[in-house]
């Protein structure tokens, strides 16, 4: 097979989409980002674990220490490599609320959208691909449950793909490769759109890229993570199959919901990304950690894990349509893009987007101020221990300690003894059921004797050590 036979046999030649058209879309999907987002917090449908936790890192970086999330006196929690995470630190430092990240989060993800629909020529393909991008199921499940570092990958990953579109090689490679500040498993993402610039012709680039993110993930899961979380397991250690067999079984585990994962990033595209497999080979690496987990939440797409998947599936349906030509296959890549756009509509039901059409999300509970000022009790710079439901709206301004498993009822309480370091309590008493190992934990905290409840609103109780100033 010839370079040329690799490399998309039509190349687009359509004259791209006005500037102000991308960047008009780019405004519209970023405020409904940050519209559902913000209405979540203020919602209390933000919680510790994810908002939380990464406030507590970008916290650390705009103090100039390196993270560490606190989960007892004697247990820190397991790190993901993110330093990508220390650009938010400026802009909390000059408005110091989770507002500020929600926002960074709905602008970098809809950032993708330009260079997509830039390189999609203009007429209808650059529309489709609006919605295609904009109302992505990975989006909706990124969007819709607070924040997470892979949404500052996606313009990145966008901006390669565009590049690959484009057949710029070199361009595509440079863009791809900050990814591996994302998330340590994104250098696989590297290599892997090496190996595709190398059979697309480029082969210097290609090999480049792929030893590059080869390298990269080897040095960082190996060597960097196990530093960084010397006193904690890290992602990859606990949820790895024990081997190539286990691997193989794990595979086949839950295998009606991987088909469902694929379809969901795959059906948004009208299927036109089945047209371009050599692009597709950018989304094998993240998909292969998630289907050889031991963790099923990997294998669904309600979570945030398809996000860094969708501008390769976008890009993808582009050059998949570009290789629709003549009479047949223009009506067909027709019925495609029409296909893209309803298999979109038809999935925005099922993800966070469909909050939008639900007049009672609008309202903000009257009981939300009341905690907010029973929270600001607690001093900033206090050691607080938090309910999930609590900690991202205090985690920017107070040393986080994390809990212990507040949705399944197994497992020990946390005892009070591994929170001698906390000053403070906060928890949310209606929020898990009094079975759950956190519930319990605090129960035995607050009835140490060891602290006094200086404030109570809905459910929510915060209490100081007697002891404490």
């Amino acid at each position: 097979m010839t370079e040329a036979s690799l490399a998309p046999s039509v190349p687009a030649t359509a004259r791209p989409v006005p500037v102000w058209q991308s960047a008009l879309v780019f405004v519209l999907i970023s405020a409904l980002y940050a519209a559902v987002s913000f209405q979540q917090y203020r919602r209390m449908e933000s919680f510790m674990f994810d908002l939380g936790f990464f406030e507590s890192v970008v916290r650390d970086y705009a103090h100039g220490h390196l993270p560490s999330i606190q989960v007892t006196d004697s247990t820190t929690a397991a790190l993901h490599f993110s330093p990508i995470l220390a650009l938010l630190a400026p802009f909390v430092l000059l408005v110091s609320s989770p507002l500020t990240i929600l926002a960074a989060q709905a602008v970098a993800v809809a950032a993708g959208v330009i260079p997509l629909m830039r390189a999609a020529g203009g007429g209808a393909m650059a529309w489709v691909v609006a919605v295609s991008y904009g109302l992505a199921p990975g989006f909706g499940s990124l969007i819709g449950f607070d924040f997470h570092e892979v949404a500052l990958g996606v313009p990145l990953l966008s901006l390669s793909m565009a590049a690959m579109l484009r057949s710029d090689h070199r361009a595509a490679v440079l863009w791809a490769l900050p990814l591996i500040l994302v998330k340590e498993d994104l250098g696989l993402t590297i290599a892997a759109l090496g190996a595709v610039v190398s059979l697309r012709g480029s082969r210097r680039w290609g090999a480049f890229a792929m030893a590059f993110g080869a390298v990269a993930f080897v040095v960082i899961q190996w060597w960097v993570l196990p530093a960084v979380n010397s006193d904690a397991s890290g992602f990859a250690d606990k949820y790895a199959p024990s081997g190539a067999v286990d691997a193989l079984r794990i595979l086949g585990d839950g295998a009606h919901f991987k088909v469902r994962t694929v379809l969901f990033l795959l059906v948004p595209t009208g299927l036109l990304a089945l047209r371009s497999p050599m692009l597709l080979i950018v989304a094998l690496p993240t998909f292969a950690w998630r289907f050889v987990s031991t963790r099923y939440t990997y294998w669904d797409p309600w979570y945030q894990y398809d996000a860094i998947l969708v501008p390769i599936a976008v890009a993808a349906m582009i050059e998949g349509a570009r290789l629709l030509h003549g009479r047949v296959s223009e009506v067909a890549r027709g019925f495609a893009l029409g296909a893209a756009v309803l298999g979109t509509a038809v999935l925005v039901p099922v993800m966070g987007f469909s909050q939008v059409w639900n007049p009672e999300f609008w309202t903000t509970p009257s009981g939300v101020g009341a905690i907010d000022r029973a929270l600001e009790k607690i001093p900033s710079g206090s050691r607080v221990a938090a309910s999930d439901t609590i900690g991202a709206r205090i985690a920017l301004r107070t040393e986080l300690y994390l809990v212990g498993d507040t949705i399944a009822p197994d497992g020990p309480a946390l005892p009070a003894s591994e929170f001698r370091g906390v000053q403070w309590v906060a928890f949310d008493r209606y929020a898990f059921q009094p079975q759950t190992p956190a519930w319990k934990g605090f129960a035995l905290l607050l009835g140490s004797g060891e602290f006094e409840v200086v404030a109570q609103a809905n459910g929510v109780v915060v209490a100081r050590r007697a002891s404490g100033e």
